[in-house]
């Protein structure tokens, strides 16, 4: 078993003791992006398609492939000085591209030794688009050849707009007089990015938590708003009860699923009861609050800092509290881990199950660090969902999050985020978070433009 990359997370803000825990790593794969192979050039019939990069380039083709007996392109300075040569697509592989679709080039390359007498040669494959004749975004990969083997370099691209030309090309830096870069087994594959309707994803609000790092509350929910669209729900985490909503509660202005936490024994002493009285009374009536007493109680369980019974019990007074206030837009909404309605966690959910006020039951369920590929949802929360369905309760996804898999520049993860958000509105989920977060040596922000430009088009849609 991994941990759960948020708890560990809030165990580092709020002292918690014990970090949650994370299903075992699901390795059945999600839907993969349709993929096109654009072009598949190994030269070895002529060099059509292709040019000299530069105007120091002499480009001619030899036998000296990848391959037994076959042909690549070779790429020299001229005979009286050391230059940087290239060779590049023309016309372009592509001529119209489409827009958020993704392009991966793939090329092998060598160098002579020759080449080398005066060092390693810097080489650089690069994707750009074409704006009106002038050089618009582009994506680069680079490495150094120090030996006389075949190297391979791969670079993705994601285009902005339709209707733009993508250039490849291969560029060697400082190349000696005398020697050789050769190029090989030229790829580029499109890949366009998933794509949902407003229909597939009905009923659901979708959004994802705020990573503040080292921003103030209100510019970090404004950058992430930016960065998804307008988000239709955000995932709040309060590390203790509060008395109002003042503050980090009242700059979200719409629906939010928002958890708070206090010992057991303090709630069942009543502690609590004014601070909760009057956050209940304050909330906000406009819009739809699914609000969370001690989100993913399961390790501290086992762990043997908290009685199940008792938090069962401290789980109704707050909300006979809240019952009290008699607000409709508020819905007490328990947040369990995936893993627990597994039958191999070994867990039952009834130990946590407070009663049939719960109107959510919410999973947090990850695609854990080390797996090869993106689990299917189903794999991740079907067991979840039929558990909420089983209690007679609505099911809704609070987190869920993956680090980008092993040889992922972001296209299979944007494909996952959207199978993700299909299987929650296939389930009628009233709402669906991504865990937007880093911590140590894990990374589950989405950062890369196909993982982002997917969870906007949710988002959006």
């Amino acid at each position: 078993m991994t941990t759960d990359p948020c708890r560990r997370a809030l165990t580092l803000v709020v002292g918690l003791v014990v970090a949650a825990m994370l299903p075992l790593a699901l390795t059945t794969p999600s839907n993969a992006t349709a993929t096109r192979v654009i072009d598949g050039s190994s030269f070895e019939r002529s060099l059509s398609g292709w040019a000299p990069g530069t105007d120091a380039t002499r480009l001619d083709r030899v036998g000296r492939g990848r391959g037994p007996d076959s042909w690549a392109a070779r790429l020299r300075p001229p005979r009286d000085r050391a230059a940087t040569v290239a060779i590049t697509d023309a016309p372009a592989l592509v001529r119209s591209t489409q827009a958020k679709a993704r392009y991966t080039a793939t090329v092998w390359v060598r160098a002579t030794s020759r080449a080398l007498r005066a060092g390693a040669v810097p080489v650089r494959l690069s994707l750009g688009e074409r704006i009106e004749g002038a050089r618009g975004p582009t994506g680069w990969q680079g490495r150094h050849l120090s030996d006389q083997r075949w190297h391979e370099v791969s670079v993705p691209f994601t285009s902005r707009k339709d209707g733009r030309r993508i250039d490849l090309t291969v560029r060697a830096f400082d190349v000696p007089v005398g020697g050789a870069i050769l190029v090989d087994d030229v790829r580029l594959v499109g890949s366009p990015l998933p794509e949902v309707s407003n229909r597939a994803l009905a009923g659901t609000r979708f959004g994802a938590s705020v990573d503040e790092g080292r921003l103030e509350w209100q510019r970090a929910v404004r950058k992430s708003d930016k960065r998804y669209t307008r988000m239709e729900v955000v995932r709040v985490f309060e590390p203790v009860i509060r008395d109002g909503w003042r503050g980090r509660l009242g700059d979200v202005n719409r629906p939010m699923s928002v958890s708070f936490w206090a010992p057991a024994r303090q709630v069942l002493a009543g502690d609590h009861d004014a601070a909760l009285r009057a956050w209940f009374q304050d909330a906000p009536r406009k819009h739809p609050i699914w609000w969370t007493y001690w989100h993913e109680p399961e390790d501290e369980r086992e762990a043997g800092t908290l009685n199940a019974r008792r938090y069962r019990q401290a789980w109704r007074h707050i909300n006979d509290i809240g019952r009290d206030v008699g607000a409709a837009n508020l819905h007490p909404t328990l947040v369990l881990m995936a893993w627990t309605a597994r039958p191999e966690s070994n867990r039952r959910v009834l130990d946590y199950y407070p009663g049939d006020f719960i109107d959510v039951m919410a999973w947090d369920g990850y695609n854990p660090p080390g797996s090869s590929g993106y689990a299917a949802p189903r794999e991740i929360f079907g067991p979840a969902a039929a558990t909420a369905k089983r209690l007679g309760n609505e099911f809704a996804i609070a987190e869920f999050g993956s680090v980008l898999v092993p040889g992922d520049e972001g296209s299979r993860r944007a494909r996952w985020l959207v199978d993700v958000a299909r299987f929650a509105a296939g389930k009628n989920a009233p709402f669906a978070t991504y865990w937007d977060a880093k911590i140590p040596g894990e990374d589950y922000q989405l950062r890369d433009l196909p993982s982002r430009l997917a969870w906007r088009s949710v988002v959006r849609d």
